[in-house]
């Protein structure tokens, strides 16, 4: 189902700009950031960091991508339809389109790798978390994808859970600081409401590329 109110999504870029801005003029952020790493790098026993790790590569891009896109195209084939490639293939273009201008333009440290500050060189490249983006839009697509398959509940599960596993879980690891995780979400979350507005089951094709028969599927 589309969403109806465009107050989320606004919510939730605002929230993202306000964040990166607080990051360049508000130290005390920094601080937390840096107090976050220090808690988590004393408190990691090993079976702990064994599952963390698992929640941080749940949003491993070439994975994620891959199983997306081959869903995608089984679908595809399955409905004799060209429309499920949409979903999977323009989430990868958002995920792009929307991390790495922003991790050349903020040039941000790992917590381990490079200052916490904001533009400390051309080669660190951090903020915002690719890997909770990824949990957000590449999931956000499946669930889209797979939503005649799937109640409701199950749907919204697989659409907004693994981003908040990846962002503990990253997070936890000290892979990325705090406020990356937070800031991936809430672009993520803006992502994946205009991957929903998309009226992916009304877009013009070519009678070659949808030969589906029956009415549209819910990922209308």
């Amino acid at each position: 189902m589309r969403p109806r109110s465009w107050w989320p999504d606004a919510a939730a870029a605002a929230g993202f700009i306000a964040l990166t801005l607080a990051l360049i003029w508000v130290p005390s952020l920094l601080r937390l950031d840096l107090a976050v790493r220090d808690w988590v790098d004393s408190h990691r026993p090993p079976p702990v960091k064994w599952l963390v790790l698992g929640m941080d590569i749940l949003g491993q891009g070439g994975p994620i991508m891959i199983l997306t896109l081959i869903v995608g195209f089984v679908l595809a084939w399955r409905d004799r339809s060209a429309r499920p490639i949409g979903p999977a293939g323009l989430a990868p273009i958002l995920t792009t389109a929307s991390i790495v201008p922003l991790k050349m333009l903020t040039q941000r440290g790992s917590p381990h790798e490079g200052p916490v500050t904001m533009f400390a060189g051309s080669h660190y490249t951090e903020y915002p978390s690719g890997h909770v983006n990824n949990g957000l839009v590449y999931y956000g697509a499946l669930a889209l994808l797979l939503a005649p398959y799937l109640s409701g509940w199950a749907r919204e599960v697989l659409r907004w859970a693994p981003g908040v596993l990846v962002a503990f879980g990253t997070t936890y690891i000290a892979y990325h600081w705090l406020t990356d995780s937070i800031a991936g979400y809430l672009l993520g979350f803006v992502m994946v409401r205009l991957l929903l507005r998309v009226p992916w089951a009304r877009l013009p094709l070519p009678r070659a590329l949808d030969r589906r028969r029956g009415p549209p599927d819910r990922r209308a």
